[in-house]
């Protein structure tokens, strides 16, 4: 029985899957890694100080620095249940820094009619009752550290974390407005929702540095 002819251009046509396979896609999966690699190869506090940057230019590059690697060292104490199942690259941090531009739009001086004080408007007892779990004793004036306020902050917020069995929405509901507050009366439901736009804003900042 005489094998039928096979013309070259079919072998071609159906050797190009083949080709593509081999020789294209791998090409384009670098190109596309390199792409993806690109947008978040940055350390996380140049990310930082970058969106802290866009939020408030008047900061000096020594404010923004001392901010920035407070901010990503105190975001990873954050406690886990904050972010729900998984904590996701940068989410801790863009909580925080939602939670600081919420409150005082990254100014360290901030000062409330109610005398909250500093980076994340922490009253003075409050201050003093966080630090006591800790062993330390600061003083009025100290609120205005961005280290000291933000830890204090922090500390605060995962208390609260606890005391909501980890619900981040009544923890900040509490944050702002008081665990008494949030009982009585449900506390502020925009100020939660400012928050997680600030988050919101920071992670996809991150895909433009």
């Amino acid at each position: 029985m005489l094998q039928p002819k096979i013309r070259k251009r079919y072998i071609f046509i159906a050797s190009l899957p083949l080709l593509y396979q081999s020789l294209v896609a791998p090409i384009a999966g670098s190109l596309i890694g390199k792409s993806a690699t690109g947008r978040n190869s940055l350390p996380e506090s140049t990310q930082i100080k970058e969106y802290i940057r866009s939020e408030r230019p008047s900061l000096t590059e020594q404010e923004l620095e001392l901010l920035s690697l407070t901010v990503e060292k105190e975001s990873e104490r954050i406690d886990n249940s904050a972010c729900g199942v998984y904590c996701q690259k940068g989410e801790k941090a863009g909580l925080l820094l939602g939670i600081i531009k919420t409150e005082s739009e990254f100014y360290r001086k901030a000062r409330s009619k109610k005398n909250a004080m500093g980076l994340m408007q922490i009253m003075p007892g409050t201050g003093s009752w966080i630090a006591s779990w800790e062993g330390k004793h600061i003083k009025k004036q100290d609120l205005f550290e961005p280290e000291t306020n933000i830890h204090l902050g922090v500390s605060y917020l995962n208390h609260l974390l606890e005391t909501h069995e980890g619900d981040i929405r009544l923890a900040l509901l509490a944050y702002n407005a008081g665990p008494g507050a949030v009982k009585k009366w449900g506390g502020v439901p925009a100020y939660a929702e400012s928050v997680f736009s600030g988050q919101e804003e920071y992670l996809g900042s991150r895909e433009s540095f």
